[in-house]
C-alpha cells in the first residue's frame, strides 16, 4: 500500500523577507505563525493525521512554545537549517555549523533526538551531497532535500524517486526520502508543493495522487504555514517604513502569495481524508529496515 507523508517546512514568511530583502533574520510579527500553526494543527487533529514538521532554526529560537505545542500534539520534529541559507552557497563548514547550530537549539527545545532534515529550498545538488554525510555524523536517519529533476533552482537530473537507502562515501547510511513528481507525457513534473497545490484544480489535485496511489508510489507533500492562512498576505507590511518595493512590485508579489491560498485547507482535508498518511520517521525506519543500501552516486 502506498503512503504518504504530510510535511511542514515551518518556517515564517515576514522572518523570510527580513532576511533576503535586509540580510537580517528578527523576531517574527507576534500572532501570525502562532495563528498558521494553530490552522495546521487543528486540521491534522481534524483528519487524525500525523505530520512531519521540519522546524527552522532561527524561528524556533523565538518560539520555542510553539516547537514543544506541535511536538506535544504527537507530531514529528526534523529540521529545516538554521538561517534558510541556499546551503549549496555555503562552504562544507558555513554548512555543518548551520546544521549543528539548528540540531542543538531544536533537540533542547522537545528535549529528544530528531531523525529527519529538509534542506531549504530543497539546496542538496550534486556538488553539495557532503551534506549528507554531515547528517549521518548528527545521527540522522534520513534526508528529505532532494527533487529528482532539474529545475530552475534546485534538482538533481536522474537522481531515483523512489525513497532508498544509501551508503555514503564514508561507509555510514542514510535514508533519502525525495519530493513526489507525477508523470505528464513521459516526463516527471512537480507536483506535492504548496504552489502546486494552490495552483492545480481539487479534480486535478484528487487524480494525481489516485494515480501515485494505483501506481503504488508512496508520496511527500511539502507545506509552509503561511499557505493555511486565508487572511490576505501584504509584503509591504515586511518592510521597514519608508522601504520597500514600487507599488506595481508590492502588488505582483501580493497577487503570486495570495492566489488561490483559500482554497489550500479545502484540498489537504479531503487529501488527509482519502490516503493512509504516516511520518517521514516512519517512512524512513521501514526504508532502513526493508531494504538493501545501495552507494549514493
Amino acid at each position: 500500500m502506498a503512503k504518504a507523508t504530510m510535511s511542514i517546512d515551518w518556517e515564517d514568511l515576514g522572518q523570510m523577507y527580513g532576511k533576503y530583502h535586509y540580510g537580517k533574520i528578527t523576531e517574527p510579527v507576534r500572532g501570525t505563525i502562532e495563528r498558521q500553526t494553530k490552522i495546521i494543527l487543528d486540521l491534522l487533529d481534524e483528519t487524525d493525521t500525523k505530520a512531519t514538521f521540519f522546524i527552522l532554526g532561527a524561528l524556533a529560537k523565538y518560539r520555542p512554545e510553539l516547537v514543544k505545542q506541535i511536538a506535544g500534539r504527537g507530531h514529528e520534529i526534523g529540521l529545516h537549517s538554521q538561517n534558510h541559507d541556499v546551503m549549496f552557497t555555503l562552504t562544507h563548514t558555513q554548512a555543518k555549523e548551520d546544521i549543528t547550530t539548528s540540531h542543538k537549539i531544536v533537540t533542547d527545545i522537545i528535549g529528544a533526538p530528531v531523525y529527519g532534515y529538509r534542506a531549504p529550498f530543497f539546496s542538496v545538488k550534486r556538488e553539495n551531497l557532503y551534506l549528507l554525510e554531515i547528517l549521518a555524523d548528527l545521527g540522522l536517519l534520513y534526508d528529505s532535500s532532494i527533487f529528482p529533476m532539474a529545475l530552475p533552482r534546485y534538482g538533481i537530473k536522474g537522481f531515483p524517486q523512489k525513497d532508498a537507502l544509501y551508503t555514503l562515501p564514508s561507509g555510514k547510511e542514510i535514508v533519502e526520502l525525495p519530493m513526489t513528481t507525477a508523470l505528464l507525457i513521459n516526463k516527471p513534473v512537480p507536483v506535492s508543493g504548496g504552489g502546486y497545490m494552490r495552483l492545480m484544480p481539487a479534480p486535478l489535485i484528487k487524480k494525481v495522487f489516485r494515480n501515485l496511489q494505483a501506481r503504488e508510489k508512496d508520496s511527500m507533500i511539502y507545506m509552509h504555514p503561511y499557505e493555511f492562512d486565508s487572511r490576505p498576505i501584504d509584503i509591504s507590511s515586511n518592510y521597514p517604513q519608508g522601504e520597500g518595493y514600487s507599488k506595481i512590485k508590492v502588488a505582483a508579489l501580493n497577487f503570486r502569495w495570495n492566489i488561490f491560498r483559500p482554497s489550500i485547507v479545502g484540498k489537504l482535508r479531503s487529501l488527509l481524508k482519502q490516503h493512509y498518511f504516516i511520518t517521514a520517521r516512519e517512512k524512513a525506519e521501514y526504508i532502513k529496515n526493508n531494504t538493501l543500501a545501495v552507494p549514493l552516486k
